[in-house]
This record gives structure tokens, C-alpha cells and sequence, in this order.
């Protein structure tokens, strides 16, 4: 036989023994006309104007043609399910939820738009709406539904991929997933590929039928999740279904709380009233699962708990932070390291941490800067705060700088507890639908305080979580002395802590600065006065009895910046059982006026800077709560004599009034 003839019967055998390739499964071309007529994309509107200024023309051509020419966002899919019937997934509804771009809308194939009109069914849990448009389309009819279902079968994912318009992908039906609280129902699980924008479309079985609704692609394998239609057939059409059960915390605590939270409102309702409705449950949830927290953390919260030394402690710092947890649970000033510094001219300077969610900040305007706008001119602040947060607009692969966002859409006032005036403004970023909120403290010298960024539909929720860490604030206050002078004027704006303290100074003559706790009274020939004089005021939390108060507990006049002559007025609190060795160490010395304030005259190795550092209040045998140190320096060529009496006449211009 011949060999080649040999070779060429196995390989036929072979071939026909083997399995044959799987054909990918499809439906007709009629069916897909049909399921694209009734299949919308959901969009929302584009912002009409861009208010923000750039640091060069955008290079727009950078962006897609047909995604730089579209007047609307693409932010998922609906199938029509009924006369004017429409169904997507929760999510993709709520989070317009107070959108500053309007309502979402659907859009057809030949991209005429349909305004939502009302929602009729709605389940946050199932992650479902159902919803009727105005002058609904003439030419979608409505895709039958099929609740039968079996695993292993063809169906495909329809949705508007990735903002590009509706395509249909094939796979398999895997599994029935039981939902992970009470298996009260099962999730589809698909291997029909799913991208960003698929979320509410339909999945369909090879009839064409409605078997689910997409909700979700899993985020490491291929095994994505879609709603039994069954689910949204059965669904409520009186009331509109919110169930969360979550873990929650706050940036301030280390323990975290989990709160199950159910509610509803009346159905059906505008689109209008349903937002108004949904953000006042999500505010709600919020404050419900704040007020659990606060309540389980009763006994620990601040100034409560492992608070000895904390309120032992002198906190020497300008840049802001918060009052927090650290790991112990002890009470202590927020670690703000991960941070970064902007140089203006002039001096000037924006700090802030790079905390995801929330930034601290501050800005230190330049020297020669006017403030007789300043606190009202929302714009030049932002631009200002601007340089420092560093943001950013992406166009294609290029990161564009922001230079402005324009004037604050909102502005307000909040009084904290501790009488600090907090301005609250919000800018809008216009090419994406996010605001900027600003909780911003007026200090002699500029600002310091919180910013974050949030969507509309958590919008309030930031701005009251920023109002609770608005407590928890810490800051102290430094300026020259007109700066100081101009603060303290603003009866509005100045913190109320200040209202109890006066400030006078004549540079011929000297300073006068007096709180309920100390009066300071410097003459001039002490520390020689001008308007690059720098006057640092030290704030501190105090117990007093089940309250606390905020007040002015240091204060340090240094005739320059660099403090090459300075005096030192500043308080120390007797440790509480549980402070640091550290902490009780330093008392101890205070207390028995030896170490490190024995109030001998020092020098550098050089002798170019004289200093004493001594103590003021009582002593041990009055067993004082309080005592305040009292440093002077100064790099003036004086003799041993003339530090002596500049020592007796440092003492004499301090008074204490709190023993």
C-alpha cells in the first residue's frame, strides 16, 4: 500500500474523531434589530460651560471624535420591559441623584434623547429601577421576559460597552450565586463578557428574551452578575425599597460599627421627588450610623478615654491636623508627614497632607498680598489653595494643570462648637460630575482647613462628616502683628476663643496681650516691635468639668521671623496618671524649677544666642495644676549682668491669673 495513501487515511481518521470546534452562539438578525430597538443607552447632560481655567488650551483632539463631540455622558443601559417600561440597574440611576447636570435620560440608536418621567419600582438591595420616560419612543417594543432558566446555557450581555454604543456578547449561564445576607434571592452568574456601561442592560436567552438584569463584572474573573427579571416583575410598586448593612467608621476612631438600615418612601414619584427622597435616606443612613458609632464609643470618645497625654502634652505646630485614635486607642494629634509644601512668592506657602479622601491644608498668603478681600474673594482663594492641591484635568494621556475653578457655587458660615467660624464653599468641576467642598478657618496669616471631593449624591454626606471633624480640628495661630491686628478687627470671622483676648501694641512703646489665663505686657526695649514682628499663639483642648473648652494657652512674640530675639510664655497642665514618663519628667523639673528650667543664663557653643528658660506659678508645696514656662533668647551682645536684669524684667512683664 502506498505510504502517503496510508498517512492520508489517518490523519481523515483523525480528524474525524476529533471534537469539533464549538460555534459561538448568536441570534437571528431580526431578533438583534429587535433587541437593539428596545435596548437605550442612559446618558446625562455635559455641563454647557467649562468655568475652570487651564495652565494651556486643552488638546481636545487628543479625545475620541465621537466623545468630544457628544453633548451627553454615557453612564449605562436600559431595556424596555413594557409600554413605557423601562428597567436599569439602581446604581445607575441614583448616582445622579442631585447631579448639577440635571436628570439622566435615555438615548436610541438614531440618538434622540427621552427624559425619565417617573420611577415606578426601585431596590437598592436588588439594584433595579423601573421608570417611565416622557413622549416615550413609537418604534421600541417592549423584549418578552422569561423566568425560566437553566445553568449552562447560551445567553448574551447587552449594553452600551464602554460609552460605544449597544453590542450584544455571548457566553454561558454558570451558576444561580444565593445574595450574600439571607439568600433571599440568586444572582445570575454569566461568562458573556461584561464592560463599563453594560450596568442595567439586559441578558437574554437565545430566544431573546429578558432573563436578567446586569448589575455587576466581577473584578478578577470573568463570572459577572445580572438580576433574575423575575425579581423586577415581582417588585414593589408602592414604595421604593433602601436596605444596607455595612461596615462604618471615622477617620477620628479605630473601632468601626456595622448598622443595618432599612427604610422606604411612597412609589411612584418624579424623578425629582425620588432624588429628594433618596438623598435624604442617604443623609439619614449617614447620621444613623454616626450616632450607633458615637454611642458604642461612649466611654472612649475624645476628650473621654486614654486622654492623659494628650492633655499633658504642648503641642508645638502651625500646619493643621485632627484629634485621633492612634493604635492603643489613646488619644493623640493625627500624623500628617505624608504631606506637601508649595512656595508662593513672598513668602507665602500652601501645605497639605495627600490623604485620599481629604486633604488638611494651609495657606499662608505672601506678605506684600492686600487682605481687604481676602475672606470674601472665594476665587482668588481657590486659585490660591489651587497651587497646592496639584489638580488636574486628563485629556487623552495628558495631565492638563488646573489653574481656577472660578467662583464658589455655594459659600456659607458653620460655627463649630468651640465658636471657630468655618466658611463652607463648594466649586464645581463642570467636565465631570464632581464638586470641590472647602471647610476653610480664617487665621491672621491666611487659612488652614479641610477639602474633599465628592458626587452629587454624597455630597451631603461629606459636608456633615467635614462638620463632625470640624470638632476634632487642631490648629494654632501665627501672623505679624498687623496681620494679627486686621484678624482680630473681623468680629465675623475671628474664632471665639479670641473674644476674651486683647491685642495692643504701639512699636515706640510695646506689646499688651492678655487672655483670662495670662497677660503679657512687653515693653519695647525687651523685644524690639515692627510690622515683621511674629506673634505665635498656641491653642490647646482643656477639660473643664464634663466640657471642653479651646482656648489660647502660649504665646510667643518674636521681633523677626527667624526669632533671633523671642520670649516665651507657655502653659503646661500637671500630667494625669498615664502620661508619658516623658511628660511627668518634665513636670517634675518645672516643679522643682531644676534641669532644663533652672533659669541660669545659657549660651550657644558660639555665644552668639543667650537664652534662660524658668518657670512661673506656684510651688510644689501648693501642689499646682498648672505652671507656664517662660523662655527668653535673643542673639544680642549682652553681658552676664545685663541678662540678669533682662531675666527680672522679662518675669515682671508676665502675669498669671488662672492660680
Amino acid at each position: 500500500m502506498n505510504l502517503l495513501f496510508v498517512r492520508s487515511l489517518l490523519y481523515a481518521v483523525a480528524m474525524a474523531i476529533l471534537p469539533m470546534p464549538i460555534q459561538a452562539a448568536t441570534l437571528s438578525v431580526k431578533l438583534q434589530q429587535q433587541v437593539r430597538a428596545a435596548t437605550f443607552e442612559v446618558v446625562i447632560s455635559k455641563a454647557n460651560k467649562d468655568p475652570l481655567s487651564y495652565e494651556k488650551p486643552l488638546p481636545m483632539e487628543l479625545v475620541p471624535f465621537a466623545e468630544r463631540n457628544d453633548r451627553y455622558w454615557s453612564i449605562g443601559t436600559a431595556v424596555a420591559i413594557g409600554a413605557n417600561t423601562f428597567v436599569t440597574a439602581s446604581h445607575v440611576i441614583s448616582v445622579g441623584a442631585g447631579s448639577q447636570l440635571g436628570a439622566p435620560a435615555l438615548r436610541d440608536g438614531n440618538g434622540k434623547v427621552y427624559m425619565i418621567d417617573r420611577i415606578l419600582k426601585f431596590s437598592l438591595p436588588e439594584d433595579y429601577v423601573v421608570f417611565s420616560v416622557i413622549d416615550p419612543p413609537t418604534t421600541a417594543r417592549a423584549l418578552p421576559v422569561s423566568k425560566t432558566l437553566a445553568i449552562d446555557v447560551p445567553v448574551f450581555a447587552v449594553g452600551n460597552a464602554l460609552g460605544e454604543g449597544v453590542v450584544i456578547r455571548d457566553g454561558l449561564l454558570t451558576s444561580l450565586t444565593p445574595e450574600a445576607r439571607d439568600g433571599r434571592w440568586k444572582w445570575l452568574r454569566f461568562s458573556a463578557a461584561a464592560s463599563p456601561g453594560n450596568s442595567g442592560g439586559p441578558l437574554l436567552d437565545s430566544r431573546g428574551r429578558v432573563v436578567g438584569i446586569v448589575i455587576a463584572k466581577s473584578p478578577n474573573e470573568n463570572l459577572n452578575y445580572a438580576l433574575p427579571i423575575e425579581r423586577v416583575l415581582g417588585g414593589s410598586e408602592k414604595a421604593a425599597l433602601i436596605e444596607i448593612r455595612e461596615p462604618f467608621g471615622l477617620p477620628i476612631l479605630q473601632d468601626t460599627t456595622v448598622m443595618d438600615f432599612k427604610s422606604a418612601f411612597p412609589l411612584p414619584a418624579s424623578y425629582a421627588e425620588f432624588s429628594k427622597q433618596f438623598l435624604a435616606l442617604n443623609l439619614q443612613y449617614y447620621e444613623s450610623q454616626v450616632a450607633q458609632l458615637l454611642a458604642e464609643q461612649s466611654d472612649k470618645i475624645f476628650p473621654k478615654g486614654e486622654t492623659a497625654s494628650f492633655f499633658a502634652g504642648t503641642f508645638k505646630r502651625y500646619d493643621p491636623t485632627l484629634v485621633t485614635q492612634k493604635d492603643d486607642k489613646s488619644w493623640e494629634l493625627l500624623d500628617t508627614s505624608n504631606d506637601h509644601e508649595t512656595k508662593l512668592p513672598g513668602n507665602g506657602r500652601v501645605w497639605n497632607t495627600l490623604g485620599p479622601r481629604m486633604t488638611l491644608f494651609r495657606v499662608q498668603y505672601p506678605e506684600a498680598s492686600s487682605d481687604v478681600d481676602r475672606y470674601s474673594d472665594s476665587k482668588g482663594f481657590m486659585d490660591i489653595l489651587a497651587k497646592g492641591l496639584r489638580l488636574s484635568r486628563l485629556v487623552g494621556a495628558q495631565s492638563i494643570r488646573i489653574t481656577s475653578l472660578g467662583d464658589a457655587t455655594q459659600a456659607t458660615t458653620l460655627r463649630d462648637t468651640y465658636q471657630r467660624v468655618w466658611q463652607v464653599r463648594s466649586w464645581s468641576f463642570g467636565f465631570v460630575d464632581l464638586q470641590v467642598i472647602v471647610f476653610a478657618l480664617p487665621t491672621p496669616d491666611g487659612y488652614v482647613g479641610m477639602a474633599a471631593q465628592s458626587g452629587p449624591a454624597q455630597i451631603s454626606v461629606v459636608t456633615q462628616q467635614m462638620k463632625l471633624l470640624a470638632d476634632y480640628f487642631f490648629v494654632s495661630y501665627t501672623g505679624t502683628l498687623p496681620q494679627w491686628r486686621t484678624y482680630l478687627a473681623r468680629n465675623e470671622l475671628r474664632a471665639g476663643a479670641f473674644d476674651q483676648t486683647s491685642l495692643d501694641f504701639d512699636y515706640a512703646k510695646g506689646l499688651n496681650f492678655h487672655t483670662k489665663r495670662l497677660r503679657l505686657d512687653l515693653p519695647n526695649d525687651i523685644v524690639r516691635l515692627g510690622d515683621k514682628t511674629v506673634l505665635n499663639v498656641r491653642m490647646a483642648y482643656l477639660p473643664d468639668g464634663d466640657k471642653l473648652s479651646w482656648e489660647p494657652v502660649s504665646v510667643r512674640v518674636s521681633q523677626e521671623v527667624d526669632e533671633k530675639t523671642s520670649i516665651l510664655a507657655s502653659r503646661q497642665p500637671k500630667p494625669a496618671e498615664g502620661a508619658t514618663k516623658e511628660l511627668q519628667s518634665r513636670w517634675d523639673q518645672m516643679l522643682t524649677r531644676t534641669g532644663d528650667f533652672a533659669g541660669g543664663p545659657r549660651h550657644s557653643d558660639d555665644f552668639r544666642e543667650l537664652w534662660f528658660r524658668t518657670v512661673v506659678g506656684p510651688t510644689v508645696a501648693d501642689k499646682p495644676a498648672s505652671l507656664y514656662e517662660v523662655t527668653y533668647s535673643t542673639e544680642e551682645a549682652l553681658l552676664p549682668r545685663q541678662l540678669d536684669e533682662r531675666r527680672a524684667r522679662v518675669l515682671n512683664s508676665i502675669s498669671i491669673l488662672e492660680h
